[in-house]
């Protein structure tokens, strides 16, 4: 009974005295690169440059910075300063410029219109699990299915070999006043189970026949769990053509 607590204890001591000899590295680097500049101002710099890179490696803080920094109404210009160029493009059937954003952790995907920020989702990647506590489903918004919200304003849902997501919108939130609290799941990087399919299936074609959605819609929301959130100004229609697909996720990150 004691040789997996040897185990992991030795793992840990391993991992710690790894994680020591990388901060070594990292200040040797910066008495360095502080030495080599020789002004106090860019040595500043530099050491600043190098504390943000070794936060970004340890730990999620930068990237939340950046999502912290972007919300509806603001000025599009924040995306570019906080995100960096966008890696993609694209104009939706209203007129409006759809811009991607890829950080580390996460894709985001922003509705501009003119020059603001009417709407933007988050995709979060490799298990990163961003602050949600502003939405309407709050800080779990991610870890349980979307029938733990009862308060939905509004559902669209497509499943084709094209494009399969389910969205809903809600007017709770921190900001209801403002706009819109969003959820939804997307294929981008998950493959739907059997009976996911079916669900999704059964719902997108209740919506084109305008049969009763209601059963179904709760049918899969029990089944399914949000892999992306977002707010915003706009109607969910305006909203669909920024949802990130596999072949745009893949294009991204090939």
């Amino acid at each position: 009974m004691t040789e997996p607590s040897n185990l992991s204890s030795s793992e840990g001591a391993r991992s710690t005295s790894t994680l020591k000899e990388q901060w070594g590295k990292l200040l040797a680097l910066a008495s360095l690169v502080a030495i080599a500049l020789g002004s106090f101002n860019d040595s500043m710099d530099a050491l600043e440059k190098i504390y943000d890179f070794s936060l970004s490696q340890f730990t999620d803080i930068p990237s939340q910075n950046k999502l912290d920094s972007v919300y509806v109404r603001a000025s599009a210009a924040v995306l570019d300063e906080q995100l960096g160029a966008p890696i993609y493009l694209k104009h939706s059937s209203h007129g409006e410029t759809i811009k991607y954003y890829q950080d580390g952790r996460f894709i985001l995907s922003a509705v501009v219109k003119e020059d603001a920020i009417a709407a933007y989702l988050v995709f979060p990647l490799d298990g990163f699990i961003p602050d949600t506590s502003k939405s309407a489903k709050g800080s779990l918004l991610l870890q349980h299915p979307f029938n733990t919200d009862e308060e939905i304003t509004d559902f669209r849902v497509s499943y084709s070999r094209a494009v399969t997501y389910y969205l809903e919108e809600s007017a709770e939130g921190a900001f209801s006043n403002l706009y819109s609290s969003v959820s939804g799941y997307s294929e981008f990087d998950v493959e739907p189970t059997q009976t996911q399919r079916e669900a999704l299936a059964a719902l997108a074609n209740a919506m084109v026949l305008g049969d009763d959605m209601v059963p179904l819609a709760e049918t899969l929301r029990a089944q399914l769990k949000p892999n992306f959130y977002g707010y915003s100004m706009l109607g969910l229609q305006a909203l669909e053509e920024a949802i990130l697909t596999r072949s745009e996720y893949q294009l991204i990150r090939p």
